[in-house]
């Protein structure tokens, strides 16, 4: 199995949340899922808690791409927009690779680019090859 299709095999949460893996590069992924109405607030606008999870779900496969276990330390989001329907793009690209800990810059957007969310997730190194 090559490395790409590690990083996109069966991951139950990911699929749950009807995220799908779009491309994976060495320290950069994307991820896109199709707004559902379970994702939406009672406003009818895309529930914060989906945009943190796509953020979530990207910044963990970016950190991932070095072939080692990770997990979420900590996370800032800045919710900027919102929409009601379409598709919603996450990219994630490592701004920092220590030892243990790794620093993932996600930008969450609308089908048309617009910016919804600007996150900065910090991943915590837990060794050894990759079971994503």
């Amino acid at each position: 199995m090559s490395a790409d299709e590690e990083l996109k095999r069966h991951n139950l949460y990911r699929e749950y949340n009807a995220i799908e893996v779009v491309k994976i590069e060495q320290d950069h992924c994307e991820v896109k899922a199709d707004i559902q109405p379970q994702f939406l607030n009672h406003g009818g606008y895309v529930h914060g808690g989906f945009l943190f999870t796509i953020a979530d779900c990207v910044s963990g496969t970016t950190a991932r791409t070095d072939g080692r276990e990770y997990v979420t330390q900590s996370a800032h989001i800045n919710f900027i927009r919102n929409v009601q329907s379409g598709r919603v793009y996450a990219t994630g690209s490592i701004i920092s690779r220590g030892r243990k800990i790794v620093i993932v810059q996600v930008l969450v957007r609308a089908e048309d680019g617009m910016l919804l969310a600007n996150v900065t997730v910090n991943m915590f190194c837990m060794g050894g090859k990759t079971n994503v």
